[in-house]
Parts: structure tokens; C-alpha cells; sequence
């Protein structure tokens, strides 16, 4: 499947990778608009260490629901960063997210 930026990858894949994560779609359906631009600033860094930056956006959106934001940003152990916290973790969540082929943005 093609999709024309993040936002339509995110529309289509992220309500049942949220589910799947063991978090409501419910109660964070509005994710999406609230903090999907704010992940920009790691696309390269991210597209550098081979992952998609799609694939860094839906991970990095966990980080701002429990329990994955008490591993991610401000920890009980002091800050972790959350674009290095999507890199580090990574493997644990890409089995559950769908390949991406896109068209240019």
C-alpha cells in the first residue's frame, strides 16, 4: 500500500498498533494532530539509523501514553531522549507495524 505522508500511514495503521500495544484507541484518537508534527525534528536521525520515519513517528506517539512514557522522556531514572527512546526500542514494536511504500511527499 502507497501513502502520501506520515499522517496517512498514521490514519490507517496507528488505531490498531495503538491496540495492539495494549492501549485504547478511545481515549487516544486525537494523538495524531496533537503531536504527529513534532517528530519531524528526528526524521533524519532516525531514517539514518535505518528506521523508516514513519515507523519512528507511531513509536515515538507511544511515548506519550502509559506505560511507555515512564521509559521514555523524564524517567524515575532521569531524562531519556525520546528520539534516541524510539531507536533503542524499536525492535520491540516494528513486528506489530505494517511495511511502508510510499509516494514523495
Amino acid at each position: 500500500m502507497k501513502y502520501k505522508s506520515h499522517y496517512d500511514y498514521l490514519d490507517q495503521h496507528l488505531p490498531a498498533f495503538f491496540v495492539a500495544m495494549g492501549l485504547s484507541w478511545e481515549w487516544n484518537q486525537g494523538i495524531i494532530s496533537a503531536h504527529g508534527d513534532k517528530a519531524y525534528g528526528y526524521r533524519y536521525e532516525w531514517q539514518e539509523a535505518g528506521l523508516h520515519f514513519y515507523h519512528g513517528v507511531a513509536i515515538y506517539l507511544l511515548s506519550y501514553c502509559k506505560p511507555f512514557r515512564d521509559e521514555s522522556r523524564e524517567t524515575a531514572n532521569g531524562w531519556v531522549p525520546v528520539h534516541e527512546w524510539v531507536l533503542d526500542n524499536a525492535h520491540r514494536f516494528l513486528p506489530y507495524l505494517p511495511p511502508v511504500e510510499e509516494t514523495a511527499e
